[in-house]
């Protein structure tokens, strides 16, 4: 299944204030998995990674949980669950 990165930006909000909205993003039957989110204080930043068929998935669920965002991005995952890459690049 596709992953996405979903971007914030929370200028004036703290943690507390962003554990409360993620908690509703956990808390809600979408079509959309959430997977986990990297909280930057010091940048007032959150990135949050989601599984689902379609970004447009990912941006219901954000919605329906009122979590402000600034965009959705496909993205691959590095480093988790996969074979070391060879010197070449390739798996082989």
């Amino acid at each position: 299944m596709p992953t996405y990165l979903v971007e914030r930006y929370l200028p004036g909000r703290d943690r507390a204030w962003l554990e409360v909205a993620l908690a509703r993003l956990r808390g809600r039957r979408t079509k959309a998995a959430y997977l986990g989110s990297t909280y930057v204080a010091e940048d007032e930043t959150c990135f949050c990674r989601f599984e689902a068929e379609t970004a447009d998935d990912v941006r219901d669920a954000n919605e329906q949980a009122r979590v402000p965002f600034a965009r959705i991005v496909g993205a691959h995952e590095i480093g988790i669950d996969q074979p070391e890459p060879t010197e070449r690049g390739d798996r082989s």
